[in-house]
């Protein structure tokens, strides 16, 4: 990359990148030795205005993907930057870039994650209605975008990722989002889940093999447990065929 573009992505120098652009503009798609574009540059500091005036030059750096897997998308929702972000999105789907939108980088996570894992609540709302299918990632670490929603009780978004069919609802090490309603003592999350889910409060996790209903024992989530059982009283049974090894609250969302 051109060492005066990368000055200006970093300042938010549009007049100067649009200078260079004039004179040359394949500099634009110059990148970093770690596969920046400018765009990402300029994504990472939340440099709308630059943004905007390089994409008007060219559209096609929407789509580049840095070494660590980012779009410019991801990397401005992963660096907090909502209203940039909301701008990319926006472009993607005028341009029907879904590849783009769904993108995720080298740990798993996609725009979705980041937003939820951020506390980005409208942004995440607004990815999920322009692009549902993004929904259905896991990261590496096997965390669904719902299940880290339910673990930071953002019920409006679980309530979105919970209509749309094909969304996963997994966490690490096999624990589901009604373990992560248990945890939380969440019993509004809870019954919406066994009432759309009803299979998540049979599944056991890897770590000590237990059940929602298990853990709300545990953990003294009595209302929880009272979601549970008025659900399906069979559940009160499966506790004797269970482990009863130590059990480890859930991480931190």
């Amino acid at each position: 990359m051109d060492g005066r573009l990368l000055d200006a992505a970093t300042t938010g120098d549009a007049v100067t990148m649009k200078h260079l652009a004039l004179h040359n503009p394949t500099v634009l798609l110059g990148t970093t030795p770690t596969g920046n574009t400018c765009l990402h540059i300029s994504s990472t500091h939340g440099h709308q205005g630059f943004c905007m005036d390089a994409l008007a030059l060219n559209r096609s750096l929407l789509s580049a993907v840095n070494a660590d897997g980012e779009t410019p998308l991801l990397t401005a929702a992963a660096s907090g930057h909502t209203s940039l972000a909301s701008f990319l999105l926006r472009c993607c789907r005028d341009l029907q870039l879904s590849e783009a939108i769904l993108m995720q980088d080298k740990d798993g996570y996609n725009a979705l994650h980041h937003a939820i894992q951020s506390g980005h609540r409208e942004l995440a709302l607004e990815l999920i209605a322009a692009e549902p299918a993004l929904s259905e990632a896991v990261n590496n670490k096997d965390k669904s975008p719902m299940f880290m929603a339910v673990m930071r009780n953002y019920e409006d978004v679980f309530e979105k990722l919970l209509e749309i069919p094909g969304s996963a609802h997994g966490g690490t090490a096999n624990y589901n989002i009604l373990h992560a309603a248990v945890r939380n003592g969440n019993s509004a999350i809870a019954k919406k889940i066994v009432e759309t889910r009803p299979s998540l409060a049979r599944e056991e996790d890897r770590c000590v093999h237990s059940t929602p209903m298990h853990l709300a024992v545990i953990w003294n989530k009595i209302d929880v447990l009272r979601v549970l059982l008025e659900h399906d009283r069979s559940l009160g049974y499966m506790l004797v065929l269970i482990s009863t090894g130590p059990v480890q609250r859930l991480g931190q969302p």
